[in-house]
């Protein structure tokens, strides 16, 4: 059987579930950073998902050297990339809500229980930097 995929669909189906990374300020895991390390030079840094092109996270880093640099002209320069992963403990609902005893017979909603699980998150980080 050959199935077929609507690239339209499926675009939207990541962009959605958010396994393509949008601008933002550093949240804890992901976003961009930026460290002061001369009048008129930054260390600029962008942590995305992993399915984030390179080219995307480089555009990131032009984009937020600019914002530093106002209205005077700013490059990025010795731009390298590196990927890892993190791992993160949380919990999901396992099962869902049991009425015990009947509805009928005064029966008591039971909750679904959480499991403890680890999450694991591939990412990618672009790093340069900014002068202006």
């Amino acid at each position: 059987m050959v199935k077929t995929v609507n690239l339209g669909a499926a675009l939207l189906s990541l962009l959605v579930s958010g396994c393509i990374s949008t601008y933002h300020a550093w949240d804890g895991t992901k976003g961009y950073q930026q460290e002061r390390l001369d009048e008129r030079l930054y260390r600029v840094s962008y942590v995305a998902e992993q399915a984030t092109l390179w080219s995307w996270l480089d555009g990131y880093l032009v984009r937020r050297c600019q914002e530093l640099a106002g209205s005077e002209v700013a490059k990025v320069t010795d731009i390298n990339h590196e990927t890892f992963t993190v791992t993160a403990m949380s919990s999901v609902a396992v099962g869902a809500p049991v009425i015990v005893g009947g509805k009928d017979f005064g029966g008591v909603m039971m909750p679904a229980t959480s499991a403890p699980h680890e999450v694991v998150f591939k990412l990618k980080k672009a790093e340069g930097h900014c002068s202006f």
